[in-house]
């Protein structure tokens, strides 16, 4: 069984892209011109990364038991 790693979630994240009310555009905190959001997060707010890595993994491994 593959575990669910943070360069999983920071992939992740890079595929789901910046949530607009999160672009500075829409009044949000990360430049319009980031392309890689999970990377962004996982180094400018690491605590929020992860969390989110932790409810995510939570979310997939108990999906697979």
């Amino acid at each position: 069984m593959k575990t669910y790693t943070k360069s999983d979630h920071e992939e992740w994240l890079d595929e789901i892209g910046i949530p607009n009310e999160d672009r500075a555009s829409e009044g949000g905190r990360i430049p319009d011109h980031c392309e890689r959001y999970g990377a962004w997060m996982r180094r400018n707010d690491p605590i929020a990364f992860n969390v989110g890595f932790q409810e995510r993994q939570r979310e997939i491994c108990g999906s697979l038991s």
